[in-house]
């Protein structure tokens, strides 16, 4: 029995489709996917039925003669050649038409979710939650073989490596995953100690593998979700409604680990200006409190003794200007404790998280 490589099998059933009458002139309808036109004028597209799709290629002199612009998310019945592509190892539909060009059912379908989603005030504004400042612990729902959670636990070490991770495995494409995404969700929810923030996260891909992040059961987990949740999926140019009902929108998920993780540096200066700023407010109280006890004890002696405490004010203001001096180190010495407590408590986290 002779043994083909795979290039001779690739040859082989590329010839058998070229010979065959059968692939020859046919129509197949489906809602387009990925269209995009070279600059030289050719153009590549999916045409996609919710389950399957192929793959298709317009070349530039049968580009001239479209008479409608091509858009993702539009149906249509394409006329042309299948041919398979050795190379890629596909076959491909070589089209020389584009008949009845028109709104696909599933975009009709999304439009229409999304018209009862905003009339339910699920984009306001409004309802979003905050970023925490300084978050301890970012959740993040994706699939644990690929390589989002990498990219995120990458960025987020370099901003701050004080921050812990969490990896709620789910499906994020194909059949059932909206359902897993949106059960991992509310278990999460259900926890006793929950993130501080939520990543749901998933890399590039055809516009009908993000499908999963444009169904009722993961949105309405989301807008449920008690955490602030930030959504990073697919590429930039890529939008779904999973983007308008979180609470932020990253274009990528090393976005998303930027978006939630402050840098380390501007943590340590929003904690030395909260010090300096509280310093100076007990300071200017200390002042305060000295003066209003400078004047009860000069108010009380000249009381009890009817007579002018002149001779004595010196001494009760040196005796209250030291008071204030003492308290004033004594503050100065407390906050630098804590400065060193708090940096002992940041590399004890470091070992505890990333040792």
């Amino acid at each position: 029995m002779k043994t083909y490589n795979v290039a001779e099998c690739s040859q082989f059933l590329a010839a058998a489709i070229q010979k065959s009458y059968i692939f020859k002139n046919i129509t197949v309808r489906g809602t387009l996917s990925g269209v995009h036109t070279h600059f030289s004028g050719v153009t590549f597209f999916s045409l996609y039925d919710g389950s399957r799709r192929i793959s298709c290629f317009i070349g530039r002199m049968h580009h001239a003669f479209l008479t409608r612009k091509l858009e993702s998310g539009l149906e249509a019945s394409c006329v042309g050649d299948l041919r398979y592509d050795s190379r890629m190892g596909r076959p491909v539909l070589y089209v020389n038409r584009v008949l009845a060009v028109g709104q696909s059912p599933l975009q009709e379908q999304q439009d229409a979710l999304y018209g009862e989603l905003q009339s339910r005030g699920f984009f306001d504004v409004s309802r979003k939650k905050p970023l925490p400042l300084f978050p301890f612990h970012i959740g993040v729902v994706t699939s644990g073989s690929g390589a989002v959670i990498h990219d995120i636990i990458q960025t987020g070490r370099m901003r701050n490596p004080c921050v812990r991770y969490s990896l709620y495995n789910s499906a994020v494409q194909g059949e059932g995953a909206a359902e897993d995404m949106a059960a991992v969700i509310a278990s999460i929810s259900q926890k006793d100690h929950m993130p501080d923030v939520l990543i749901i996260a998933r890399g590039g891909g055809a516009e009908e593998d993000l499908a999963p992040f444009n169904q009722r059961v993961l949105l309405e987990a989301v807008h449920d979700c008690p955490i602030p949740v930030i959504s990073a999926v697919g590429h930039e140019t890529d939008t779904t409604l999973i983007d308008l009902v979180s609470d932020m929108r990253a274009s990528t998920p090393t976005q998303a680990a930027e978006l939630a993780i402050p840098e380390k540096a501007w943590v340590l200066g929003q904690v030395e200006r909260f010090v300096q700023s509280m310093t100076a407010q007990v300071q200017d109280r200390l002042h305060k409190e000295t003066q209003a006890v400078k004047s009860t004890l000069l108010w009380l002696l000249a009381s009890l003794t009817g007579q002018p405490m002149e001779k004595r004010k010196k001494e009760i203001h040196t005796l209250c200007l030291q008071m204030r001096n003492q308290v004033q180190k004594n503050i100065s010495t407390g906050y630098k404790e804590m400065g060193q407590h708090m940096l002992q408590l940041l590399q004890q986290e470091k070992r505890v998280y990333h040792g």
